[in-house]
């Protein structure tokens, strides 16, 4: 039997589908998930990505932004992409992959 229970610490994230609605969401630590009936639990507590300075990563399918650098999400609440985009993303705060999203190349020094 599946755990129902999941302990998230802080910098980490997981991805629960909600089979009622079919819309997978992103659940962000420090907290503790209790996993509903109707829900799965896609992709266990993942460690946030880092990049530190003078490094950068690809991110394939990158989620769109409005002017307030806010996560744009549909009628049902599920998050928008740029579907065949990249972005590269240089050093910032510790990031979570959301739904749809790709590491398309890990964090790199730059050259």
């Amino acid at each position: 039997m599946e755990t129902s229970v999941f302990r998230i610490p802080p910098y980490y994230y997981l991805h629960v589908l909600d089979q009622t609605t079919n819309v997978t969401r992103l659940e962000v630590g420090p907290q503790i998930f209790v996993r509903k009936d109707n829900e799965v639990v896609i992709i266990s507590p993942e460690r946030m990505i880092t990049v530190p300075p003078r490094h950068y990563c690809i991110i394939q399918n990158p989620v769109v932004r409005d002017e307030n650098h806010q996560v744009v999400k549909d009628n049902l609440g599920q998050v928008t992409l740029e579907h065949a985009e990249e972005e590269i993303r240089l050093q910032q705060d510790p990031f979570p992959l959301y739904p749809g999203e790709d590491l398309k190349q890990k964090v790199t020094l730059l050259k």
